[in-house]
C-alpha cells in the first residue's frame, strides 16, 4: 500500500516537534545556556612614559576597538603618583582611582605596570602584588639592576606568581615564522635587522631576534649618540661557536621605513620578514595582549624566569658597553650586580610612597 506523502511529511514534523519538546523537558537532555565569560580586571600602573594611551584604547569598553572577542582584559583600577592624571585616565576609561600603589590589592586580577619612569622602583611597587599571587606584567627595562630583577623573580617563584616581561616584537607572527624556517637555511652566517624607532627604550628588535635565534648570547655592544633619545643606534649580539655552528653576529639598527625588517643568512639560503610602516599602529599590540591574557588567566608563566633574566643581562650589557666601555663588546653576565641602568628620572619617587 502506498503511503500518502503529505501524511508522511506531517507525521515527521509532528514527531520531530514532540521529540524536541521532550528533550527540553528532560533535565538530563536539556543543554543549559553558556555562562557569560567574566572580564579580567586589570590594575593600571603608571601614566607618564607609558603604553597605556594605546592599551586603554584597545581594552576599555569605551575604546575604539570595542567588540573584539579576543580580548577581555579590562582596566578597572588605576594608580599614578599624580592623582589628577590618574583621575583623568579614570574619567576617560571608566576606572576607579586608588590613592596608594598597593590600593588595588584584592580588587584586580592582574596588574600591568606600564611607566618607564617606574623602572628603578618596580621591585617596590610590585612587591605586595607578587606576594599576593597577583600576576604582574612589567614594562621595560624591567629593573635598574640585576639584583632588583632577581628580587622580583625570587618573589614570583616563592609565591607562585606569574611574572611577564616582553615587548610587542616578541609576539609578532613573523618571529614564529622565521624560527620555524631556520632549519631550511643550514648553518647561520649572519643576521641583519632594522626597526623604525623614536628612541632606544622602544628598540624592540633584539628581543624578537633572540626569540628566533635563542638566548645563548655571548657578548653585546651598543653604539648610539644618546642612550635616552637616539639619533643613531646600533646593537650587536654575538652568538658563540657551538658543536653545530660557527660564531655569528646579529647586527640591529634603528632606521626609518619598515616597522621591522630582518634577514637571516645561512650557508644554504636565507630567510627574511618585514612589517611595512603603514601597518596599523594600534593593532600591532594585539598579539602581546592576547598572550598576556592567555598566560595570566591560566596563572601560567609566559617565559621561564631564566629567559627573562637573560634578556635583561643582554640589555644591561648593551648599556654598559655604551656608558662604561666606549661601545666595546661586553660579555653577557659580567656587569656588576649593583650597576644601574640610566634612570629616566632619578627623582621620580623619594621613597615615602613605599612605606607600608
Amino acid at each position: 500500500m502506498t503511503q500518502n506523502p503529505r501524511h508522511s511529511r506531517r507525521d515527521f514534523i509532528q514527531g520531530a516537534a514532540a521529540t524536541a519538546a521532550a528533550m527540553a523537558a528532560s533535565p538530563l537532555l536539556a543543554v543549559p545556556p553558556a555562562a557569560p565569560i567574566e572580564p579580567i580586571k586589570v590594575g593600571v600602573f603608571g601614566l607618564d612614559f607609558t603604553f597605556w594611551g594605546i592599551w586603554a584604547d584597545l581594552l576599555s569598553p569605551k575604546g575604539r576597538y570595542l567588540g573584539t572577542s579576543s580580548l577581555r582584559l579590562r582596566p578597572t583600577q588605576v594608580w599614578d603618583k599624580n592623582l589628577k592624571k590618574a583621575q583623568d585616565f579614570a574619567n576617560r576609561w571608566e576606572c576607579e582611582v586608588v590613592e596608594r600603589y598597593d590600593g588595588m590589592l584584592g580588587k584586580v586580577d592582574v596588574v600591568l605596570n606600564g611607566d618607564l619612569n617606574n623602572t628603578p622602583w618596580q621591585h617596590l611597587l610590585l612587591r605586595p602584588y607578587l606576594e599576593a599571587g597577583t600576576p604582574c606584567f612589567i614594562q621595560r627595562h624591567w629593573a635598574d639592576t640585576i639584583a632588583h630583577l632577581d628580587e622580583m623573580l625570587d618573589l614570583a617563584a616563592k609565591h607562585s606568581t606569574p611574572i611577564m616581561a616582553t615587548v610587542p616584537f616578541e609576539h609578532y607572527s613573523e618571529a614564529d615564522t622565521l624560527a620555524a624556517r631556520l632549519k631550511t637555511i643550514g648553518e647561520i652566517q649572519s643576521v641583519f635587522g632594522t626597526a623604525d624607532v623614536a628612541n632606544e627604550p622602544h628598540f624592540h628588535l633584539p628581543y624578537m631576534v633572540t626569540k628566533i635565534l635563542g638566548y645563548d648570547v655571548d657578548w653585546v655592544s651598543m653604539t648610539t649618540d644618546d642612550v635616552k633619545r637616539v639619533g643613531y643606534l646600533n646593537i650587536n649580539y654575538g652568538f658563540p661557536k657551538t658543536d653545530k655552528r660557527r660564531p655569528f653576529v646579529a647586527s640591529m639598527n634603528s632606521a626609518k621605513g619598515d616597522v621591522v625588517s630582518l634577514m637571516i643568512v645561512g650557508d644554504q639560503g636565507s630567510i627574511s620578514a618585514s612589517m611595512p610602516g603603514a601597518s596599523n599602529y594600534y593593532t600591532r599590540f594585539f598579539g602581546q595582549l592576547v598572550d598576556i591574557q592567555k598566560a595570566f588567566e591560566k596563572k601560567a608563566q609566559y617565559q621561564p624566569a631564566d629567559v627573562i633574566r637573560k634578556k635583561y643581562l643582554c640589555l644591561q650589557a648593551a648599556y654598559y658597553s655604551k656608558t662604561e666601555r666606549n661601545s666595546s663588546p661586553v660579555k653577557v653576565g659580567t656587569v656588576p650586580a649593583d650597576w644601574r641602568l640610566p634612570s629616566w628620572d632619578p627623582n621620580w619617587y623619594d621613597g615615602s610612597e613605599f612605606r607600608r
